[in-house]
């Protein structure tokens, strides 16, 4: 039996909305690199986790995700803010499977909204997971200044891709089973004008729409 430590050396392809400048990004093993607005790509929600979350520049995030959807763990502290993690696939736009996830409050409404249509829908679509559109963004203001809210919506529904595996992107000991709490401090927002909506908007649905 091996010992539990050390790094894993597993790289993992995350995706990333930038909600101060509207924008969406993928991460690799080259770093960041800005991508169009997905306009198709499969999300898992059977497998989406909440939880507590922390993002500084240049750091690995600080997470502390709830036992269960019905159960959100204790706040770790200042800095940390309520989001989500799930996996997701496009190879037309990110490649193949990807995590996905974030802490903005614009990402995770929008977000809440699109799972709320597909707690609506998933009973006349079993077996199936929803394909989520994202074409524009809106602009919306608040004491931060402005934020940009990506306008997500499910246009199809299809069998899972073969890349992508029926399992939670959670780690065992990201899941908060009681333990101390974490004081971070927070840092200040920067904004940016928003990319212009995707010319390719109108482009009729299809499986390559992913």
């Amino acid at each position: 039996m091996g010992l539990n430590i050390g790094a894993s050396g597993v790289f993992k392809t995350f995706i990333k909305y930038n909600a101060k400048a509207g924008r969406w990004f993928l991460h690799d093993s080259d770093g960041d690199k800005e991508i169009p607005m997905p306009l198709g790509f499969v999300a898992d929600m059977d497998n989406i986790a909440t939880g507590w979350m922390k993002y500084q520049e240049g750091q690995a995030p600080q997470r502390r995700f709830d036992p269960d959807l019905q159960t959100p763990a204790p706040s770790p502290g200042e800095g940390f803010k309520r989001g989500f993690v799930m996996m997701v696939f496009s190879a037309r736009f990110f490649g193949g499977a990807a995590e996905f996830g974030g802490n903005s409050i614009h990402l995770a409404n929008a977000f809440k909204d699109v799972y709320a249509e597909w707690e609506a829908g998933r009973g006349n679509n079993r077996g199936k997971l929803p394909v989520i559109r994202c074409d524009s963004v809106e602009p919306m203001k608040d004491k931060h200044g402005t934020n940009y809210r990506p306008k997500l919506v499910i246009v199809q529904w299809v069998d899972r891709p073969n890349d992508l595996p029926d399992v939670t992107p959670v780690e065992a000991e990201e899941v908060w089973r009681g333990g101390p709490t974490q004081t971070p401090a927070k840092s200040p927002a920067q904004h940016v004008a928003p990319p212009a909506p995707s010319v390719a908007a109108t482009a009729p649905l299809s499986e390559t729409m992913f």
